[in-house]
């Protein structure tokens, strides 16, 4: 077996300020449909619209901010079935 591309994906849903955030993120280390180059970060609001960068980019850096920070507190119970 040989590992051809590795694609990484976690979704967070975030509480700031009585409104609810979803922050997802985005990364592989190939080519894949709808991401270019390195990683992407997307942030919608409750309305699951696209947050406006231009006018929300502090928002946006505080909420990806603290995804990076508890990017790793979900520890799931993996069973090797194989």
């Amino acid at each position: 077996m040989k590992l051809e591309n590795s694609v990484l994906q976690k979704s967070f849903t975030v509480k700031h300020k009585g409104k609810t955030y979803y922050v997802d993120y985005l990364n592989s280390d190939g080519q894949i449909l709808g991401l270019s180059n390195g990683d992407y970060w997307e942030v919608l609001d409750e309305e699951l619209e696209e947050i406006d960068v231009y006018e929300n980019r502090k928002l946006i850096k505080q909420l990806i901010k603290f995804c990076i920070r508890h990017f790793n507190d979900y520890k799931p119970d993996y069973k090797e079935d194989c």
